[in-house]
């Protein structure tokens, strides 16, 4: 579900850039200016202030979550501090008598919020096509420590970083009964899901 949710704010993005570049070069051709007021500052330095607050929370919250969809909501957030701050600098220098800032800071918006999106897309598209989540070397130093087990091969970890299914064979002596097979198979599974809690499967 969260990786569709971290699609849907990519492709939520895209629109976005498409509207804002569309509107920024009708303005270049058709000239003006926005009416510019001290509210106008206002809202925007309040909407600055509110994003950065949302940016810090959400990063946090997505690094003890190890979740996809706040690191893609945080990145989206930061796109609009960035936006907020050219909107700021374009109402200024509008303010000053520079109307042609209004159309440029848009182009730059356009370039913060496509390089957002582009970033969601990228690593949505990473858990999408089954890259690997967890380094094979770490999960075979970790199985290797356990007693009775000669090795490990065919390892392959995949979905988002905090929902993994982890796959591999490992290798035990052949005259080890069933039994005991088993059970060391059990204490590999434990000390996996241990060390790796993020793994679901």
């Amino acid at each position: 579900f969260e990786t569709l949710a971290a699609g849907g704010i990519a492709l939520f993005l895209l629109v976005v850039v498409v509207e804002v570049a569309q509107t920024a070069f009708t303005r270049l051709r058709t000239g003006g200016a926005p009416s510019v007021t001290i509210a106008s500052f206002a809202i925007m330095l309040g909407t600055l202030a509110i994003n950065i607050a949302v940016v810090r929370s959400e990063r946090k919250a997505a690094a003890r979550l190890s979740s996809e969809l706040l690191l893609a909501d945080a990145r989206h957030t930061q796109s609009d501090v960035l936006t907020s701050i050219a909107v700021i600098a374009a109402l200024a220098g509008s303010a000053a008598g520079y109307p042609l800032l209004d159309p440029m800071a848009a182009l730059i918006i356009v370039g913060f919020i496509g390089y957002a999106g582009f970033a969601i897309a990228r690593d949505t598209a990473g858990i999408l096509s089954d890259q690997i989540v967890i380094s094979e070397d770490d999960v075979r130093r970790l199985v290797d420590s356990v007693p009775k087990v000669l090795g490990c091969h065919h390892i392959r970890s995949r979905g988002s970083s905090d929902h993994v299914f982890l796959d591999l064979h490992v290798w035990l002596d052949g005259g080890t009964p069933l039994t005991e097979a088993h059970a060391v198979s059990h204490n590999v599974k434990d000390l996996l899901m241990e060390r790796f809690p993020q793994i679901a499967d």
